[in-house]
C-alpha cells in the first residue's frame, strides 16, 4: 500500500519518481518486482514437480528451509512461517496462467 507523501521529503520523492520513470522507460524491473517473480517461479516449479512426483528435489527443499529460517530470523515463530510459506506457494490463484520456462543451464 502506498505511503502518504511527506512534504518534508518532497525533493527525495521527486528524485525517486524520476528514477522509477527512467526504469520504466528502459523496461528495467525494480527489486521488489524481481523478488515477486522469483517467488512466483518457485511456486511454478514446485507445482509442476508435485504434479508428477510427491517428493521435492533437494534444491527446492533447501530453498524452502532457507526461506523458513529467514522468516524465523526476522522474528516470526512457531508454525506460522511454514504454513504461510506453503500456502503462498501452493495456493496461488494465478498459478495456472504463470509462464513456464524450458529447462536451461544458462540465464
Amino acid at each position: 500500500m502506498p505511503r502518504v507523501a511527506d512534504p518534508r521529503n518532497e525533493v527525495g520523492r521527486n528524485k525517486t519518481e524520476k528514477w522509477r520513470h527512467k526504469l520504466r522507460a528502459a523496461r528495467i524491473p525494480e527489486s521488489c518486482q524481481v523478488d515477486t517473480a522469483v517467488a512466483a517461479a518457485v511456486a511454478v516449479v514446485m507445482a509442476d514437480k508435485l504434479e508428477h512426483d510427491p517428493d521435492l528435489s533437494p534444491d527446492l527443499q533447501i530453498i524452502l528451509a532457507t526461506a523458513r529460517a529467514i522468516l524465523k530470523h526476522r522474528g516470526f515463530d512457531g508454525r506460522g512461517p511454514s504454513k504461510k510459506l506453503m500456502s503462498r506457494l501452493l495456493h496461488r490463484k494465478d498459478l495456472s496462467v504463470l509462464p513456464r520456462a524450458k529447462r536451461s543451464t544458462s540465464l
